[in-house]
């Protein structure tokens, strides 16, 4: 994981301190400091592997050389409490590689420092984490006073400013963070306290969680985890070499009991964050079940709703389809000269009206008969006739025969009409 590194400390004469001397341990070189008169070298030293000196465009060519420009500080500074150099020390993405971390350090040094007139000593170190992975970084030795034609004139007091350590705090994370973009990584750094960067996060957590996007929410819940730490103290450079030898130190041990409470606080921290994640899952499947639950009742409410409707349009189409079976069968009574049966309509019977017929079959068979009646006194043609013969044969007399055909005549006249007619068929 990327992390963020930047540091700045004054190499100060009052605490027997040697910019020579810090120079040459910086770049695993080999000086000779001319105040003194000591020989400082560390060119055995390994863990180096890139040193250079960036100078402004104004500056001498004398000065591109780290035992002269060291020394020439040195000597510019007469005070025992004198201020010498400034170094920042800033950690390299282990993300970049060499020639990534060399491009990134470049840029930002000549933006910040060199544009400004600072000559700038840089080497960088890859040593190993406590982790066992790559630890790379860099240490930027910079002048303090302002560059004239020959040589050094006097010191910039507002490159002491806090707001310009700020500024450069902020810019390096930018440019880190720039360079690991363009290398495709999604690490980021931020140069933000931990306490800041944790209240952020938490408040991202509250508002993704608010907004109902759960996944994002756990994603700033890990940031808050990674955060959940004290910072650690340093241990310094002699209490580091002591270590190194096996000797226990103060620095040492706080910072030990420091990195246990991390240790700690972020187990504890990692299993709320598991426990959460798994009742997050109870919950999604537990939601997956139900909705499934949900559609199967749903598709039969569907099929009841559709059986329902399709019952009720057949108790709607079953009136019209009778309707309009009773059409077909009326048209198909007038094609065969046959009465539909109808409540008005009624059987034949003598002494009960019927319902006019407008069947001109039926009226030229009354024509022929003589019939003058009401039509509702009719009777079949054929069932007529058979009475006839049936009555004629047995002799029965012509009244009797008259009042079958339906010849009401009851006068006087028209009976003795009958008689003679019956004694001349006799003779």
């Amino acid at each position: 994981m990327a992390i963020y590194h930047l540091s700045a400390k004054v190499i100060s004469r009052a605490g027997g301190r040697s910019s020579v001397a810090a120079a040459a341990y910086r770049t695993a070189g080999r000086l000779r400091d001319e105040r003194q008169g000591l020989e400082h070298d560390y060119s055995r030293k390994g863990g180096v592997v890139h040193s250079e000196i960036m100078a402004p465009e104004n500056a001498p060519d004398w000065m591109c050389d780290r035992d002269q420009l060291w020394n020439a500080v040195e000597a510019v500074e007469k005070r025992r409490d004198a201020q010498l150099a400034r170094e920042i020390e800033v950690a390299l993405p282990r993300e970049l590689d060499r020639g990534e971390r060399l491009e990134l350090l470049r840029g930002f040094v000549q933006r910040e420092f060199v544009n400004r007139g600072m000559i700038a000593d840089v080497a960088i170190h890859e040593g190993k984490a406590r982790d066992g992975h790559g630890q790379p970084h860099a240490h930027v030795m910079l002048t303090m006073r302002e560059l004239t034609g020959e040589g050094f004139g006097k010191k910039d007091r507002s490159w002491n400013a806090p707001d310009l350590l700020m500024g450069w705090r902020e810019a390096w994370a930018r440019d880190a963070n720039t360079a690991l973009e363009r290398a495709g990584r999604s690490e980021r750094i931020d140069h933000r306290s931990l306490d800041v960067q944790r209240t952020e996060a938490e408040q991202q957590v509250e508002r993704a969680r608010g907004g109902g996007q759960e996944e994002l929410a756990l994603e700033h819940e890990k940031k808050v985890v990674e955060l959940s730490r004290e910072p650690e103290p340093k241990i310094g450079p002699s209490a580091n070499a002591q270590e190194k030898r096996g000797i226990v130190t103060e620095r040492g041990e706080a910072f030990r009991a420091a990195q246990a409470r991390n240790a700690q606080r972020q187990e504890l921290g990692w299993r709320q964050l598991e426990l959460r994640l798994e009742l997050m899952e109870r919950g999604r499947a537990f939601i997956a079940t139900a909705r499934e639950r949900l559609d199967q009742l749903w598709g039969r409410a569907e099929a009841a709703m559709s059986r329902i409707k399709e019952r009720v349009m057949g108790e709607v189409e079953r009136p019209q389809a009778g309707a309009e079976r009773g059409d077909m069968d009326a048209r198909r009574a007038a094609v065969l000269g046959r009465e539909v049966d109808r409540p008005e309509v009624q059987a034949p019977d003598v002494g009960r009206e019927r319902a006019p017929s407008d069947d001109p079959i039926r009226e030229r068979l009354n024509a022929i008969l003589g019939r003058g009646r009401d039509i509702g006194q009719e009777r079949d043609a054929a069932a007529v006739e058979r009475d006839i013969v049936a009555r004629d044969g047995e002799g029965r007399d012509q009244g009797r025969r008259d009042d079958i055909l339906g010849r009401g005549r009851d006068t006087a006249p028209e009976r003795g009409q009958g008689r003679d007619r019956d004694r001349d068929r006799e003779r």
